[in-house]
């Protein structure tokens, strides 16, 4: 299980409250990174995305303790959310959750905030899920219970293996080749 990813966004309070309808969950402030929330999916899970200011990274801490200390306090030591002057329009991170909504009632969320939403086909018409693209940015898939359902059915390990069943398996060099791998010039 994936207990909580952070994500970039221009405005913070606005996607948490989007997110936290879709959800039906519920917003909190997230202290760590300034101007950050957290929206919790109210699953009984412990299911969160952190939602942080557009050009936000996090670093590692300088240094380690010098022993383990399981009740100790290391916070001089741990990850710190900074700010980067770097803000890349698209990433390849994304995310996919699912909602007890319908494609319609995400459909109407996207369209109120003018974002771009479409409900895609997914390995050739093997899964449906919602593009619904945050501030028309960050790709957020949505899955209505039906399209989780059959998620949940081809990501089982039995499924895959009776796709790839009689199929050679994917070479891959140890060495990639070095010719004509001039892009540039």
């Amino acid at each position: 299980m994936i207990n909580h990813i952070s994500i970039a966004v221009n405005d913070p309070k606005k996607v948490a409250n989007v997110m936290a309808e879709i959800w039906d969950g519920v917003v909190y402030p997230f202290p760590p990174a300034p101007d950050s929330f957290i929206v919790l999916a109210n699953d009984g899970k412990g299911t969160g995305v952190e939602i942080t200011p557009s050009g936000t990274v996090i670093v590692p801490g300088e240094d380690l303790p010098a022993e383990v200390d399981l009740n100790g306090v290391a916070e001089e030591y741990q990850a710190k959310f900074i700010k980067s002057y770097v803000v890349p329009r698209y990433v390849a991170t994304h995310l996919n959750i699912n909602t007890k909504k319908n494609i319609d009632e995400i459909r109407a969320i996207a369209n109120r905030e003018g974002w771009r939403v479409l409900v895609a086909d997914r390995g050739e018409g093997l899964f449906q899920l919602i593009e619904f693209w945050v501030e028309n940015t960050f790709m957020l898939e949505v899955m209505t219970p039906e399209q989780t359902a059959r998620y949940i059915e081809i990501s089982d390990p039995a499924f895959i293996e009776k796709v790839f069943a009689g199929r050679p398996e994917a070479h891959i060099p140890e060495t990639p080749p070095t010719e004509n791998l001039n892009l540039i010039g």
